[in-house]
């Protein structure tokens, strides 16, 4: 896909294409930083550690982080998860609120 049509939040904040390479730059950093602190990857990391990760990392709050800044990942990360899930009719129906579309879409993304 062009990535002058791609819908992710990294073409809106203006991070360079392919942007695959920001999001492996991104998870490279999030695995280096959870290893600095709790000598483990992310995604060993149980649910309590995973929380106080990012809560640290949103705020830039990790000695020694490398790579894009912590709080541009999670602000990055977040807003695509949260379009993910709540930017489609049916996750405005899960939230209760009435989908108002300027074009309805005419099939799923």
């Amino acid at each position: 896909m062009p990535a002058e049509e791609a819908l992710l939040q990294a073409r809106i904040l203006n991070v360079r294409p392919p942007f695959a390479n920001f999001y492996r730059a991104a998870i490279g950093a999030v695995d280096r930083g959870a290893e600095k602190v709790f000598n483990r990857k992310f995604t060993q990391l149980t649910a309590v550690e995973q929380y106080d990760f990012v809560g640290r990392m949103r705020q830039n709050q990790i000695e020694g982080w490398t790579g894009p800044t912590g709080g541009f990942i999670y602000t990055l990360l977040r807003t695509d998860a949260v379009d993910v899930v709540y930017g489609t009719m049916e996750g405005y129906a899960a939230l209760g609120i009435p989908y108002q579309a300027h074009i309805v879409p005419d099939k799923r993304w």
